[in-house]
């Protein structure tokens, strides 16, 4: 318990430390040089790499659990906590299968290692995250969006919002294709493999979160 209670304030230093700084640099890169923005970062890992990752996914889990219950409107009050529990949990499941299929594909070159792609699933999970900063603002402009039938089926929705989606997925195969690059793996083979990825990271992760609730 003593232990947990000091390191408490340390992870909370680490937190704000993070979205002071880190953060605008890494949206910096994310959005200014969308083609090669973040290759210098996966190439050349930061220290705090890996707290930079935990500190994101936990955040995308937040942004998705209170998001979802804000989202849902009067549905909220015929739903249950492991409703908003389970949206919360699926973007985790799929950033978590980003840093899996990353490392596996690197480890043929013998460049992987599971701390430093965590970073890369961590970044492949900013566009959910934006997926659903779009959903609530949506939402406060009258839009019916159901966040519910959206997760689990997300190009059967509104037009807008299928398109949303598509441009975001594309926005984290062009994550996961830098990531792939940065450690010499060919442009055609990153090309090719990186929205294979991130699709089987989608379906598994939303599968799985699934057959759990």
């Amino acid at each position: 318990m003593e232990n947990y209670q000091s390191n408490d304030p340390q992870f909370a230093n680490e937190v704000r430390t993070f979205y002071q700084q880190d953060f605008r640099h890494l949206l910096m890169a994310f959005f200014q040089d969308p083609v090669n923005g973040l290759y210098g970062i996966f190439a050349n890992p930061p220290a705090k790499g890996f707290m930079q990752s935990v500190i994101i996914i936990s955040s995308v889990f937040v942004l998705f659990f209170a998001g979802s219950y804000l989202a849902s409107g009067d549905m909220r009050e015929y739903m249950k906590f492991s409703a908003f529990l389970s949206i919360g949990i699926i973007p985790v499941f799929i950033m978590l299968f980003i840093t899996l299929f990353s490392f596996v594909i690197k480890a043929a070159t013998g460049r992987a290692d599971f701390k430093s792609e965590m970073l890369t699933g961590a970044l492949g999970g900013l566009p959910l995250g934006l997926i659903m900063v779009v959903l609530l603002v949506l939402r406060l402009f009258g839009e019916g969006m159901n966040p519910f039938t959206m997760f689990s089926s997300p190009l059967s929705g509104d037009w807008l919002m299928t398109v949303v989606v598509l441009y975001f997925f594309l926005m984290m195969v062009n994550v996961f294709q830098q990531s792939l690059r940065s450690a010499g793996i060919k442009d055609v083979l990153a090309w090719y493999l990186s929205p294979v990825s991130i699709l089987l990271s989608v379906y598994l992760g939303v599968s799985i979160v699934q057959n759990l609730f």
